[in-house]
């Protein structure tokens, strides 16, 4: 840091102190309030999109345990969650969105650059206001309240040290033995019953009208990844391999 002189430009957030004291060679640059939308390409689209196909994805994982029958399917883990993350971002959120997202904000030139216009935004919106309606909430919200919650903004307090220490002294051991009770470990699904369902899976598929022979040729590269630990060179066994010959 010798010598060197830094302008560190932080975003207007209200968890962000605004003094910080004992910087010599850092410079804090504070962004006027009510800009992100307009010059930060996350803010501009790209975290709206994300959210938009996450939500898209859980009324559709809702809509589906209940036609399944299953016991209070709103209720997700964590890793459920991750799931429908992964899906959404790599899955939903093209290229195209992130592309047009920094071309608002200007951060790069656009020079012999094409943009594809996609009405992309527009159908998963009209998408999830269809889920939401097929759900059949009694005070259902909108689409804009679901995307952009008040809550998401309320800026949690922090806590000092001993605040931290007092609460975490104060909980009730009970209380600790219950939420582990609540909590479910997911038994990984036996070679046998993931080939079972590959094959049923393979069965729909060739009598859905929708199917591309993409999808189908992506399930048989599943099967062949299952299938592949099979050891078809083991001897068979003959009902005289269970019996010890008499001495």
């Amino acid at each position: 840091m010798v010598g060197r002189k830094i302008l560190l430009i932080v975003d207007n957030c209200p968890a962000h102190p605004k003094i910080i004291e004992g910087l010599r060679n850092v410079e804090l640059f504070f962004l006027p309030p009510n800009t992100t939308s307009k010059i930060q390409p996350c803010d501009a689209g790209i975290i709206r999109a994300f959210k938009m196909h996450y939500r898209r994805r859980f009324y559709r994982s809702l809509l589906e345990g209940y036609e399944l029958g299953v016991p209070n399917p709103a209720k997700i883990n964590v890793l459920d969650a991750m799931n429908l993350a992964i899906s959404a971002w790599t899955m939903d959120v093209s290229a195209n969105t992130i592309a047009n997202c920094f071309r608002h904000c200007k951060l790069r030139s656009t020079d012999n650059m094409t943009f594809e216009n996609s009405d992309e935004g527009g159908e998963s919106t009209q998408e999830l206001q269809n889920l939401i309606k097929e759900l059949g909430y009694r005070n259902a919200m909108d689409v804009e309240d679901v995307l952009t919650h008040p809550e998401e903004n309320v800026v949690a307090q922090l806590l000092t040290d001993e605040e931290i220490i007092e609460s975490v002294i104060g909980i009730n051991k009970d209380d600790i033995d219950e939420e582990d009770d609540e909590s479910s470990t997911m038994e990984p699904p036996s070679r046998n019953e993931a080939i079972k369902a590959a094959i049923t899976l393979n069965n729909f598929l060739l009598s859905y009208e929708k199917t591309t022979p993409e999808v189908l040729t992506m399930l048989r590269k599943i099967r062949d990844e299952i299938q592949g630990e099979i050891d078809f060179n083991k001897k068979q066994k003959t009902i005289e391999s269970f019996f010890k010959k008499p001495s």
